[in-house]
Parts: C-alpha cells; sequence; structure tokens
C-alpha cells in the first residue's frame, strides 16, 4: 500500500491500479475495509481499460484514525487524496458502506466527479419516511441500534463482530454472521471472492476497531453533506434480496437523488450483485456518460 500525506498531516493508505493514462475510478470500500484491492470485484473494472484507486478511510489499515470523522470529512480526504494524485476527473464508485462516501466525494468534489455508481449503498439515518433499521439481518441492527444507547454499547458491538471477521476464514465469517446473507450471497462468499473479502477486512483490522467504530458513527449520523450537492449522474445498484442493506434504501435514494438512474436487481443481494454485476454496473455509467 502507498501513503499520501494529507494537508492536516494524517497519513491516508491507498493504491493504484491500471495505466496511468487511463480514465480514474476511485473505489470507495465497505465497513469494514480497506485499500487492499479485491480482484474478483475490480477484475471487470480494470478490463474496460480503467485505472483504480483504492483507499483506507481514517482508523483502517494504516490511514491515520479520526474518531470524529462524518461522511462528508472522507469525501474531503479523497478529494485531498486526487490532488496528490494529479487526476484532473473521475468517477466515483461506492459499494455498501462506501456508497454514501462516493456520494460525498461527488458533493465535495463536483467540479471533477465526472459520474457515481451505487452498489448497495445506505440511505441517511435521517431519511425522512424510511425505518433505517427495517429488514436489516439481526448483526445490522444490532450495530446501528447501539449507536442509541452508549458510546460504549456501540464499541462493543463493533469489537464483537470484528472479532467474528479478523483472521477467520470466508465460511467462518459467513456462519457466524449468518443473518446478513441471503442464500445468493453464501455461495458467492465461499468462491474466490470470500479469500479476497478476509484480506481486504484483515488488513483493515490490523490496527484495531477503530475504522469500523468511525464508519458506524459516520454513516448513522449526519452525513455533512446535501444530497442535492451531488450533481453528476448517478447508477444506483441495489438488490432486492439484500440483508445487509435492505432494498428500501435503494429505493429511498431513487427518489432523492437528483440525476439518479436505478436498478433494482430482484434475484440479488448484498454480495452477489457487485461481485457478479459489478462490469454491467460500469457498462451501464459509461453508456450514459458518453452519451
Amino acid at each position: 500500500m502507498l501513503l499520501a500525506r494529507l494537508p492536516d498531516g494524517r497519513e491516508f493508505e491507498y493504491e493504484s491500479l491500471g495505466p496511468e493514462s487511463a480514465p480514474v475510478i476511485l473505489f470507495h470500500h465497505g465497513m469494514p475495509g480497506s485499500a487492499v484491492p479485491m480482484d474478483t470485484v475490480l477484475a471487470p473494472v480494470l478490463e474496460r481499460g480503467f485505472r483504480v484507486i483504492t483507499y483506507s478511510r481514517s482508523g483502517y489499515g494504516r490511514s491515520t484514525p479520526v474518531p470524529s470523522r462524518t461522511v462528508a470529512d472522507t469525501g474531503t480526504d479523497c478529494a485531498h487524496l486526487i490532488d496528490h494524485l494529479g487526476i484532473e476527473r473521475y468517477c466515483s464508485f461506492g459499494w455498501s458502506g462506501g456508497g454514501p462516501h462516493a456520494l460525498a466525494s461527488a458533493a465535495v468534489d463536483s467540479h471533477r466527479v465526472s459520474g457515481v455508481l451505487i452498489s448497495a449503498s445506505f440511505a441517511p439515518p435521517t431519511a425522512a419516511g424510511l425505518d433505517f433499521v427495517a429488514g436489516m439481518g439481526k448483526q445490522n441492527d444490532i450495530q446501528f441500534r447501539s449507536l442509541q444507547e452508549s458510546d460504549r454499547a456501540a464499541r462493543a458491538t463493533v469489537s464483537q463482530m470484528a472479532a467474528a471477521v479478523r483472521g477467520n476464514p470466508p465460511e467462518h465469517v459467513t456462519a457466524q454472521l449468518s443473518s446478513l446473507f441471503a442464500e445468493v450471497d453464501v455461495s458467492v462468499m465461499t468462491s474466490g471472492f470470500g479469500a479476497d473479502n478476509a484480506a481486504n477486512m484483515d488488513h483493515a483490522l490490523e490496527a484495531g476497531d477503530q475504522g469500523w467504530l468511525a464508519d458506524l458513527k459516520a454513516l448513522g449520523s449526519a452525513w455533512g453533506f446535501d444530497l442535492a450537492d451531488v450533481v453528476a449522474p448517478v447508477e444506483l445498484w441495489h438488490g432486492e434480496l439484500d440483508r445487509m442493506v435492505p432494498v428500501a434504501h435503494g429505493e429511498w435514494l431513487s427518489h432523492n437523488l437528483t440525476n439518479v438512474r436505478a436498478h433494482l436487481e430482484p434475484d440479488h443481494g448484498h454480495v452477489s450483485l457487485t461481485v457478479q454485476k459489478a462490469g454491467s454496473m460500469l457498462d451501464s455509467l459509461t453508456r450514459r456518460l458518453n452519451r
């Protein structure tokens, strides 16, 4: 992994894949996650001739922790990373917990973000008319409800979930967090993606759980930007079988983003959608931008 120095002196971990002259995709990982590239997700992007930038949000991997960061703060960090790399234009691609951060990049860095792709993204916790935790698997329901109890409860919940993930094989993770996986997701978790995902999460949690806790707090409180500030075209994808981030989140975003086209997939869950359809998602965004 590479390190960029942010203006306030913090270190920000990233990786760059593909030719430097190629069009750029900034990939925003899930919760937990890191800059470690996942070939089973990113190979279709690279095969289409893109340069992919991955990064670790603050507190994950070797990125300096910022316990009180907002989603918008990460958008600003990413804009500084793009400055560091000398990139003039790019697309923002976020999966799961990375979805709101992909939107934040588009809002904070609107003059450089030409398009946005979000897959299985959370909606804001204050979304009018949305029951944020309805339909979530038990573990995610507990995570977000713990924020309403106390900081201590949230820390204990994250610590327990991190113990189920860190250093464990995919089949163990799937069994321990079974409420979050639809049947179509289980089969993908036991494929090559499972090993990719384990390496990505293990690196994220090497230095502790602070990145995960910061993510939970950021996603579960005010994001720090207005969805109306996302002016770039947005391609939104969501699986109707998703138990991590229920499809109601995608439906809400599809009605509240200004320049969005929604793809709700009846036969996909949280994992299967992105792993099996990332190439199709990117093709859809590319066609729209090339009109």
